[in-house]
């Protein structure tokens, strides 16, 4: 029975993969010519909603892990320059998963889920206030991605885990 679990786990995790590359229809791409030679002036990330929902704590910490992954991925299109523009994500959701690893048992109908997700937007705006591109992105990471469920502060690891890879993924989808 646990290789039919690995197998019903392995096909989750590829479908929540998959989700985290879904497009949704408002997205804005960016012309590969501007990709090419844009600099940014400032980045900024926006957890109002998370705020807004009293996730206060966990704000925090996304906001602090998702900028300073950006910082790192975007170092080489930073500029003083005023004619640079600015990249703005908005988180607008988030959820973790009530336990670390396992699906809650054996059996799909078991209950339980192992994967965290992470939600938001990601703008791309010139210094003249025009958006030049937007992507809506739905990540969704296994929740041992950040480490073993016994460590104090698993929680925590967790939340700077999905907010470093959706960092990374706004980087791929606006500089790949």
């Amino acid at each position: 029975m646990r290789n039919v679990s690995r197998r019903t786990a392995a096909v989750g995790i590829l479908a929540a993969l998959a989700l985290a590359g879904c497009v949704s229809k408002g997205d804005l791409k960016l012309p590969a010519d501007v990709a090419a030679t844009l600099q940014y002036a400032a980045i900024n990330v926006d957890v109002a909603p998370l705020q807004a929902k009293g996730l206060t704590d966990w704000a925090t910490i996304i906001q602090q892990a998702t900028a300073a992954q950006l910082t790192k991925e975007f170092a080489d299109r930073r500029t003083t320059a005023k004619t640079g523009a600015t990249l703005q994500v908005i988180i607008t959701g988030v959820t973790l998963t009530s336990f670390v690893g396992g699906d809650g048992g054996d059996l799909p109908m078991d209950g339980g889920s192992s994967t965290d997700y992470l939600e938001g937007d990601a703008l791309v705006i010139s210094s003249t206030g025009e958006t030049l591109a937007k992507q809506h992105i739905l990540l969704a990471l296994p929740s041992d991605g950040a480490g073993a469920w016994y460590l104090p502060n698993i929680d925590q690891l967790r939340l700077a885990y999905l907010s470093k890879n959706f960092a990374r993924w706004v980087k791929s989808y606006f500089h790949n």
